[in-house]
């Protein structure tokens, strides 16, 4: 049986001395892992179609007990991230959250989508990274049914206090007067999380923020993304090594 469909290369590891194992994100069948027969080589034809973060027209066949990649042809390759190692190790962050949260064998569309706007800000500078990583991140957890509710106060209803405090862990946002504990944060930060996570997709990373602003989304979203897939990352570790952090 053979598949045919579009894919972003979202992790990649090698099985062999010469063969590659792959995990693709794809728009109709979700995450599907295939091998690269012969993927180590220069040669191979489906070498630049099958590297990390390559989006390509994919041709899989079932073979008895895995998919193999029969023929990969590249789109696009981002490959202007190689030259800014920040937003590159945004980028393999990204890769390997959104491999955390897509499932197999199910529609991932919009996870794809808003993947390969991230990658495309990133490799051409068009937003900043920590606002891209910041946007992917809280996007892509409500896409995969960790959507904070950001209405109003969980308590009592209202829209806005200065600060607000957002619960980590029960994804809701609490006034000034009814917060007993959790995040606090100023109204710019919580409008731009609401813009995150209601916003059609096209218009998902239009806005903008002041550093002390950003600092603080770049926080909540990455302390969210981490306790809702309860796992560590090491391309974030790595980032963070980077940063000095």
């Amino acid at each position: 049986m053979h598949i045919k469909t579009d894919g972003l290369v979202v992790k990649e590891q090698n099985v062999s001395e010469s063969d590659r194992l792959i995990t693709v994100l794809t728009s109709q069948y979700g995450l599907i892992r295939a091998f690269v027969s012969g993927g180590k080589t220069i040669k191979n034809k489906n070498l630049a179609g099958t590297q990390l973060l390559a989006y390509s027209d994919f041709v899989f066949y079932r073979g008895a007990e895995a998919y193999n990649v029969n023929t990969a042809t590249e789109k696009e390759v981002f490959f202007d991230l190689r030259s800014d190692i920040d937003n590159l190790s945004i980028a393999f962050y990204l890769a390997e959250l959104f491999c955390e949260l897509a499932p197999e064998g199910a529609e991932c569309d919009e996870l794809l989508r808003l993947l390969l706007n991230s990658l495309f800000l990133l490799s051409k500078k068009k937003k900043p990274g920590a606002l891209v990583k910041s946007v992917a991140e809280l996007r892509a957890l409500a896409i995969s049914g960790y959507a904070p509710n950001l209405i109003a106060c969980e308590e009592c209803g209202a829209f806005e206090s200065n600060p607000m405090y957002f619960d980590l862990k029960n994804g809701t946002l609490h006034c000034r007067d009814c917060a007993k504990d959790g995040t606090a944060l100023s109204i710019s930060t919580v409008t731009a999380m609401r813009h995150i996570v209601y916003s059609e997709p096209k218009k998902v990373f239009d806005f903008s923020l002041t550093d002390d602003a950003q600092a603080e989304l770049s926080a909540v979203t990455e302390n969210y993304a981490l306790l809702h897939t309860a796992r560590k990352y090491k391309t974030l570790d790595f980032l963070k090594s980077l940063q000095g952090i």
